[in-house]
C-alpha cells in the first residue's frame, strides 16, 4: 500500500463528512451471552473516556495486550482513559433503525476526529454497515529532557516544543447475519497510522479480517459453541532522523488469533466446556521471526440460585524461532504448561450484593501491532542500534508469562443506582513488559528515546469502580493502587503509577442540554535510564499529571446536536508512556447527526 493511504482516506472523510465507531476486537468469548452487532449511539456518552488505565499512547489507547489493570472491570466502557478520544459502541438491545451515524470535530491545537456508520442494509436478519473512523493529533508536543540536579533524575519538560502528528485511519465494512439459533458475523477493512516526532517518521498500513459464529439457545443438554477468528496483515516503514541516510526500516507481520468455546449442560445446573485458543505472529523483512501460543482451557460449570461457579485448568504451549542475525532472540520467555482458571461466585442479596473470588495465569506472545497501539513512537531498532553502533538492552517483542493472580472482591448496587465493585488481590509474573527509555549523545547532543523492557514482578492492588445513574446524572469513575517489586530486583523499566485514577460526571437537562467534567490521574514513576555503552543506568521519576477536561453538548433535536469539549485545563505535562506530552491545553468543536 502507498503511504499517502493514512493521509488521502482521512481527507476524503474529512471532505465527504464521513465517520464511524471502530468494531471493537474482543477475544472474550462468552457461552452466556448473546451477540448483538447492531448499533447503539448515545449523546454525551460517546464524548466519555472508557476503559481501564493501563499504559496507553499519549494520544490513543488501543488494545494493547497487556496492562496494570486487574482483572475485567464489570463496569467496562466507562471509564477508559483515552485523550482526545471520543467513542461510540456495538452494543445490544438496541432499536435498529438506526441508517446512519456521524459525528465530526476540530479543535487547538488539531484534533481531527471523525466517525461514520452507514447501514444500507439491515434487514430482520442480515445487517451490512459502512464504517471510517479518523482520529489524529497534530501540533506541538512538548520536548522533554532530563534534569540531573536532584538525587534522583527528572523528566519534565525543558520549555521548547516540538512540531508532529499522530494519525490513525480506519475503513471497511461488517455485517452480520442472525437466525433463530446463532448469528454470524464478519468484518474486512484497513488500518492505518502515520506519525512524525524528532527521532523517527513512521507509516504503518494493516488490512484486517475478522469472521465470528456464535449459538444462541442455552437450554439444558443443548450444545453451544462461540468462535472467532482474526488475521491482520501490515507492513511498518519507519525512517529515523538519527541516520543521515534517511533510509526506511521495513517490518511486516501476518498476525492471526483463533478463539472457541465448545460445550453444554449435561445436567440442570452443571455444564462442560471447553475453551480453545490459537495466537500466531510472523515478521519478516527487519525481523525474520515467529512467536504462538495454543492454549486449551476446560472447565466445569456449576449454576443455582445463589452460586456461579467456573472451575478449569489453562493448558498453555508456547513456540517461537528466530534467525534475527545480529537482533537479540525475540519471544524466548517460557511459562510452565498449567494456570488456574477459577471465578466463583455468590449471590448474598439477589441483585444487590455478591462476592466473587478468581485466579489465573497464562502466558501472551505480545504482538508488534499490539506493541504499536500501545505506543506508535517505539521503534523495531529501539532494543538493537543506537548512532556508531550497536547495544543489546534485549529483544523488542517477548511473551508476557503470569505465572498467578488471584483476587477477592465485593460487588453490587444501592438503590438501582450506584454501582460498586471493589476488590483486591495478587499478580506474579516470570516475565512482564514495562516502558523504558534509552540515553544516548548524537553529535553532542543528549536525546531520549523511547522503548520498552521486560521483567519479572510481583504486584498487589486494590481497585474500586464506582457509578451512579439518575435521570439527571450520572457519575463514573474508577480508583488503584498498585504496588510492585521493580525497584528491588533493578530493571532499567518504569514502574507503573502507584495510584491512579479516573472520574467524570455528567449533567442532563431536559434531553436537551448535556455538561460534563472529567479528571484523569496518576501519581509519578520511578525507574532506571539505559544508558547505551555506559557503565550503569540512571535513576529516573516522570512527574505526576491531572487531565482535567469538560464537554458541552447541546441537541437541537433528537437527531442533530452540537458539542465543545476542552481536555488538559490544567496545562499540565501528561506523559501515559514516557517521553511524549501534547502541547497542552486543547479544545475540540464538532456536530454529531443519528439518523
Amino acid at each position: 500500500m502507498k503511504n499517502t493511504a493514512k493521509y488521502l482516506i482521512p481527507a476524503l472523510l474529512l471532505s465527504s463528512g464521513l465517520l464511524l465507531p471502530a468494531v471493537a476486537f474482543s477475544q472474550d468469548l462468552n457461552p452466556t451471552v448473546e451477540v448483538s452487532r447492531q448499533y447503539r449511539g448515545a449523546l454525551m456518552d460517546i464524548n466519555k473516556p472508557s476503559v481501564p488505565m493501563a499504559i496507553p499512547d499519549s494520544v490513543q489507547k488501543f488494545n494493547l495486550a497487556f496492562d496494570y489493570s486487574v482483572f475485567d472491570n464489570p463496569f467496562k466502557g466507562a471509564y477508559e482513559f483515552r485523550p482526545f478520544m471520543m467513542d461510540m459502541d456495538l452494543a445490544p438491545g438496541d432499536s435498529g433503525e438506526r441508517t446512519l451515524y456521524l459525528r465530526a470535530g476540530a479543535g487547538y491545537t488539531l484534533h481531527p476526529t471523525l466517525d461514520f456508520v452507514w447501514s444500507p442494509l439491515k434487514g430482520d436478519r442480515f445487517r451490512l454497515s459502512l464504517y471510517a473512523r479518523h482520529r489524529s493529533y497534530i501540533g506541538k508536543y512538548r520536548s522533554l529532557s532530563l534534569d540531573t540536579a536532584p538525587e534522583t533524575a527528572v523528566i519534565s519538560p525543558d520549555g521548547s516544543r516540538f512540531s508532529g502528528y499522530d494519525l490513525l485511519s480506519e475503513a471497511g465494512v461488517d455485517g452480520s447475519y442472525d437466525w433463530d439459533k446463532g448469528l454470524l458475523y464478519f468484518k474486512a477493512g484497513y488500518y492505518g497510522t502515520a506519525l512524525k516526532d524528532t527521532l523517527v517518521r513512521r507509516n504503518y498500513d494493516g488490512v484486517d479480517l475478522k469472521f465470528g459464529i456464535s449459538s444462541k439457545e442455552r437450554v439444558e443438554s443443548h450444545f453451544v459453541y462461540d468462535v472467532e477468528a482474526r488475521y491482520r496483515y501490515a507492513e511498518d516503514k519507519v525512517s529515523y532522523t538519527m541516520f543521515p541516510s534517511k533510509d526506511k526500516v521495513c517490518m511486516t507481520e501476518h498476525d492471526f488469533s483463533l478463539g472457541a468455546s465448545l460445550g453444554g449442560m449435561f445436567k440442570s445446573g452443571h455444564s462442560v466446556m471447553l475453551g480453545i485458543g490459537a495466537d500466531f505472529a510472523s515478521y519478516g523483512a527487519l525481523y525474520s521471526s515467529y512467536a504462538g501460543c495454543l492454549s486449551f482451557t476446560p472447565r466445569y460449570l456449576f449454576s443455582d440460585n445463589r452460586w456461579d461457579i467456573s472451575l478449569g485448568v489453562r493448558l498453555a504451549f508456547l513456540l517461537h524461532n528466530n534467525d534475527g542475525g545480529l537482533l537479540p532472540s525475540q519471544n524466548t520467555a517460557r511459562g510452565q504448561v498449567v494456570y488456574p482458571d477459577i471465578r466463583i461466585d455468590f449471590t448474598v442479596i439477589r441483585k444487590y450484593l455478591d462476592l466473587y473470588l478468581t485466579a489465573g495465569g497464562g502466558p501472551d506472545i505480545n504482538r508488534y501491532s499490539s506493541l504499536l497501539s500501545g505506543n506508535r513512537h517505539v521503534t523495531p531498532l529501539y532494543n538493537n542500534m543506537y548512532p556508531g553502533g550497536t547495544y543489546n538492552t534485549g529483544p523488542l517483542l517477548d511473551n508476557t508469562v503470569e505465572r498467578v493472580s488471584a483476587a477477592f472482591g465485593i460487588e453490587g448496587n444501592i438503590a438501582s443506582r450506584l454501582r460498586y465493585d471493589l476488590r483486591a488481590g495478587y499478580r506474579n509474573f516470570a516475565n512482564a513488559p514495562f516502558w523504558t527509555t534509552a540515553l544516548y549523545t548524537d553529535a553532542g547532543v543528549t536525546r531520549l528515546s523511547p522503548g520498552i523492557g521486560y521483567s519479572p514482578c510481583q504486584m498487589f492492588f486494590t481497585r474500586l469502580d464506582l457509578s451512579w445513574t439518575s435521570q439527571d446524572v450520572k457519575i463514573g469513575g474508577w480508583m488503584q493502587y498498585l504496588s510492585t517489586d521493580l525497584a528491588g530486583r533493578g530493571a532499567d523499566v518504569f514502574a507503573p503509577s502507584p495510584f491512579s485514577g479516573y472520574a467524570d460526571i455528567v449533567y442532563n437537562w431536559k434531553g436537551r442540554i448535556f455538561v460534563g467534567a472529567d479528571c484523569a490521574f496518576g501519581t509519578a514513576r520511578r525507574g532506571s535510564l539505559i544508558v547505551p555503552g555506559g557503565p550503569s543506568s540512571v535513576q529516573a521519576r516522570i512527574p505526576g499529571y491531572a487531565d482535567l477536561g469538560v464537554t458541552l453538548e447541546y441537541a437541537f433535536t433528537r437527531k442533530f446536536s452540537f458539542w465543545l469539549r476542552g481536555g488538559n485545563l490544567l496545562d499540565m505535562a501528561v506523559q501515559i508512556t514516557p517521553l511524549y506530552a501534547g502541547s497542552g491545553i486543547h479544545f475540540t468543536a464538532g456536530i454529531s447527526l443519528d439518523l
